[in-house]
């Protein structure tokens, strides 16, 4: 399906007008076209302009967050936390084009549809600029009718449903069409992009439906790119199809999953305890009829009520436990100082950086600081020594956490007391007699994290926790392109991807109830850390074991595998990425290790000031972009929403690879080539 926005279609073999296609219409491809709208101003040879904008799922919600979802999928941002538009805090070369955040567009959709004297004391504290470009451009006709309950119901820290930030996207893309100037036409396409060849100096992008877009430069935004099956998973297809009885739900976003092929009642193993998990646990019990009621009663404040449909689910993951769940501060959350961290003038510091040595130490002494910094605001009785002992303390420590506890220790005497920094890393250490006793532990694990959830910013735990977690953006800004050496970023740097993904970017916490409701209903059992799981041909079952966990062994006709792969260049199963492959176009991106040599990742390798990808031969292409998701192993940051005032890593990316979209178009208008097949600059701070 191809649908034309004020335009004619455009088949011509040579334009007199340059091309633009945005591959991808999603959150990132809505920001791209945006900012090709914004920076248009910026190149005056191109007079004018056509895009293409490509998706199969929904445009302008792409994929993740389309519209037609079931409302019991929520985001894992906070309402308040999620915007589209740039502000005088991103980095980029373009124009500021301010908007309001998803939580002000909500606020400002429900005033005008139904303005009441509440209603207006709220949007008349949002910024003005933001309420102009909210007025510019209007709401889907029955929107608010839509999603009523839901828009009364959210504040700033509420958790929207993935399809209300789908409206949001969309409204976006409305504006940003809305907004682009007279002499740019879009033409928008509902089908996959299945391949891209070159002819004649120009791209030739292949759609699903058959058409062949003639264009000058190309924008993938593609977002999560499915790829080839691990050896493990060619073991799984080849029992599945001498036993079709087996069910097996393969990774991908929970929305896609095969869910429905869970039969009724099913034993269902499953692996992963991260966001996908309780999106799975979700569609398998309030999906299937199930309820979840108020009870205070229960140690989670809620208990289960089933409908008889549900699975019963045996759960396992590397660490054995969920991700824990996220404070209710009752706001955005607080900004961690990282004083240690940011003490550092990174810029000056050769690449590429030892993380373990260089950078681990300085985020530990800052939880440390975050920890003790708020157990002496809410238990100063647990110091036997002013605050600033303990501080000093920790500025003259090695930031190793068991040196860190030994030198603090004379000042905060109680060890029940102190930053159990390596317990909280590994929370089930040490084998278990019975997988009850496993289970057992894991549920106290969660009933006590709620416990600490429930404190917001009086948590000591949850301070020093988010301390890490939010370290990660400033990490992933250091090891951009390659500024972490291999050996650490498979150490030191890996984990506190990991660690700090489960401690900060884990469930609300509402859904850490219902895992414990469903835990005390007997039909959420662990199986135990690290589990090894296998596809038995004899018995036609799946089968986990854990080695910390005696007689953890369990069988089941389901395997759910609850989470996504990430992007790998090459195994990718993506037809358009294997017909840059063909071509000889991609090669994967490549850090240094200590002896030198270079060690492949699984991330395509693009420019850093452009975003267009980079030949097997270190030559820049002429025209094609990466932008996004599929960098994640490049430049870090990639999966998170752009967050208000923030320098958000996805908007300072569209702006400077929209510009240079335009600088391609603008080459194409005036036929002067000027840096094609320049090499890649060697360091960029993306």
């Amino acid at each position: 399906m191809t649908r034309f926005i004020g335009i004619h279609p455009l088949w011509t073999p040579r334009p007199t007008r340059p091309v633009i296609a945005l591959v991808g219409a999603g959150p990132r491809g809505v920001s791209l076209l945006e900012r090709i709208g914004a920076n248009l101003a910026d190149f005056p040879d191109i007079d004018h302009l056509d895009i293409h904008v490509i998706d199969d799922t929904e445009l302008g919600a792409g994929r993740i967050w389309r519209t037609d979802q079931t409302r019991q999928m929520c985001m894992n941002t906070l309402a308040g936390a999620v915007t589209l538009f740039t502000d005088d805090t991103v980095t980029m070369a373009g124009p500021v084009a301010p908007g309001p955040t998803l939580f002000e567009w909500c606020r400002l959709a429900l005033d005008a549809a139904r303005p009441s004297p509440s209603s207006a004391i709220q949007v008349a504290d949002i910024d003005p600029a933001h309420r102009a470009a909210f007025a510019s451009t209007a709401v889907r006709p029955g929107f608010v009718d839509d999603y009523r309950d839901e828009l009364e119901a959210m504040t700033v820290a509420t958790h929207p449903s993935r399809a209300l930030y789908g409206e949001y996207l969309r409204w976006c893309f409305a504006r940003a069409l809305h907004t682009l100037p007279e002499r740019v036409r879009v033409a928008t396409h509902l089908a996959r992009a299945v391949g891209v060849r070159e002819d004649a100096g120009r791209q030739l992008v292949e759609l699903s439906t058959g058409a062949v877009l003639a264009c000058d430069a190309v924008v993938a935004a593609t977002g999560w790119l499915p790829r080839d099956h691990t050896a493990e998973e060619h073991g799984f297809l080849a029992v599945l199809a001498r036993h079709p009885e087996m069910t097996w739900v393969r990774p991908d976003n929970p929305i896609d999953q095969a869910i429905g092929a869970v039969p009724d009642g099913a034993t269902a193993i499953v692996r992963g305890l991260g966001m996908g998990f309780f999106d799975v646990m979700t569609l398998l019990t309030i999906g299937r009829g199930g309820r979840f009621v108020d009870d205070p009663l229960t140690r989670a404040g809620v208990r289960y009520e089933p409908s008889g449909r549900e699975p019963k689910l045996y759960v396992t993951s590397h660490r054995g436990v969920p991700y824990r769940a996220k404070s209710l501060y009752g706001s955005l959350p607080p900004s961690a100082p990282q004083r240690h961290l940011r003490s550092v003038d990174w810029s000056a510091v050769p690449r590429p950086i030892d993380f373990d040595r260089q950078v681990w130490p300085l985020i530990v002494k800052d939880a440390f600081v975050d920890y003790y910094e708020t157990l002496h605001r809410v238990r100063p009785e647990a110091f036997a020594a002013p605050l600033t002992t303990v501080l000093a303390t920790i500025d003259t420590t090695d930031g190793v956490p068991a040196a860190l506890d030994a030198a603090i220790a004379p000042h905060v005497p109680d060890a029940t007391d102190r930053f159990d920094l390596p317990a909280a890393m590994s929370p089930v250490r040490g084998a278990f007699p019975d997988p009850g006793s496993f289970t057992a532990r894991v549920a106290d694990y969660v009933a006590d994290d709620l416990t600490e959830s429930a404190k917001g910013r009086d948590s000591a735990v949850k301070a020093g926790l988010w301390s890490i977690s939010a370290a990660r953006r400033l990490a992933n800004a250091i090891g951009t392109f390659g500024g972490f050496d291999a050996e650490s970023r498979a150490s030191g740097f890996r984990t506190l991807q990991t660690f700090g993904g489960m401690v900060g970017s884990g469930p609300p916490a509402f859904r850490s109830r219902q895992l414990l409701a469903l835990v005390d209903a007997g039909l959420v059992r662990f199986v135990g850390p690290a589990a090894r799981v296998v596809a038995d041909d004899e018995l036609g079952l799946f089968r986990a074991e854990s080695p910390a966990v005696a007689g953890s062994a369990v069988t089941g006709a389901v395997l759910i595998d609850a989470w996504m792969h990430a992007h790998d260049v090459t195994a990718s199963a993506d037809p358009l990425t294997l017909s840059l492959a063909a071509a000889g176009r991609i090669r994967p991106f490549s850090v240094r290790g200590r002896d030198g040599r270079r060690h492949p990742t699984g991330g395509f390798d693009v420019d850093p000031r452009t975003g267009l990808l980079v030949h097997p031969d270190g030559t820049r292409d002429a025209a094609f972009h990466v932008a996004g998701i599929p960098l994640d192993e490049v430049m870090g940051d990639t999966i998170i929403s752009p967050m208000p005032r923030s320098d958000p890593t996805m908007l300072r990316e569209t702006d400077r690879v929209a510009r240079s979209a335009l600088r391609v178009a603008a080459d194409a208008a005036t036929s002067v080539p000027t840096w094609r097949e320049s090499h890649v600059s060697p360091m960029f701070n993306g």
